[in-house]
């Protein structure tokens, strides 16, 4: 999970944003926090320009408004993180790292893995290729990606890549993998083990039907959280996990001290193993 850059341009209605409202759009951008955890502060201008031009195609007048709609429409509100975030990623991303997780799959026989948050697909299917490669048996794996982003739920579950997403592959891995589809590639989800993929959100009770892992895998996520929502995030995934169940975040989030966990190190990366409360 990611958010836009300021490169793409913005599509003002009529070339007229909504006015400067500094109150309400904080109010506004404290709700979407609650809601998802992510703090947008950072980006308060871009953000504010992308809402305020959403609002005003939609023929809203104002960032309370927004603030209102957003509690009790769930089409705004999947807009709005719609907006707010967009997933920039590529297959065998940080290797090393997808390696160990797939060296852990082994081990123990198959597992069941959730990828939180799983942007548009190319971690989870990473892992199946990986899995595949080191000859695991597909009955033995299943692996759910969640993210809170609808548009790039509907890229996982059609599978379908660019040649960029793919830069990381040689071409046998290519071939092996995917369907050439005039410009694009199709994941042969046919040959890999089961990858199932949920608009969910992490701070949404719902999250807990998905049912327990092994295994989470939950990079770039809690980089934007801070330090009250990376706890929360923390102890989400601590419910999540089996005995013993291990969580993998990325090199740059930042996990907070809990008794939850246990910070071990195999030989190239580091993990959290679970401790029984």
């Amino acid at each position: 999970m990611m958010f836009h850059s300021d490169e793409t341009p913005i599509d003002f209605v009529n070339n007229t944003p909504l006015p400067s409202d500094n109150k309400n759009f904080d109010e506004l951008i404290e709700s979407i926090k609650k809601i998802c955890g992510v703090d947008i502060a950072p980006k308060r201008d871009i953000i504010m320009r992308r809402l305020g031009a959403y609002a005003k195609s939609n023929g809203i007048n104002t960032f309370g408004e927004l603030d209102s709609k957003l509690h009790c429409d769930s089409n705004t509100k999947q807009e709005i993180l719609n907006i707010i975030t967009v997933n920039e990623t590529y297959f065998y991303r940080e290797l090393a790292q997808l390696k160990e997780i797939v060296t852990d799959i082994t081990d123990m026989g198959g597992a069941r893995v959730l990828c939180a948050p799983c942007s548009s697909g190319e971690e989870v299917y990473s892992i199946a290729m990986l899995a595949h490669e080191r000859g695991i048996d597909p009955a033995s794996l299943e692996i759910v990606g969640i993210d809170i982003n609808s548009q790039v739920i509907s890229q996982c579950n059609s599978g379908i890549y660019k040649e960029r997403s793919l830069h990381r592959l040689n071409n046998f891995q290519i071939s092996r993998f995917f369907y050439k589809i005039v410009d694009k590639f199709q994941i042969r989800s046919e040959i890999l083990a089961k990858c199932d993929f949920r608009i969910c959100n992490i701070f949404d009770d719902a999250i807990y039907r998905l049912g327990k892992f092994d295994l989470i895998v939950s990079r770039n996520m809690m980089i934007y959280f801070d330090e009250e929502f990376r706890l929360k995030c923390i102890e989400r995934l601590h419910k999540l996990l089996n005995p013993y169940g291990r969580v993998y975040v990325g090199h740059a989030d930042i996990v907070p001290y809990t008794p939850l966990f246990e910070k071990k190190f195999n030989h190239i990366t580091t993990f959290y193993e679970k401790i029984e409360m």
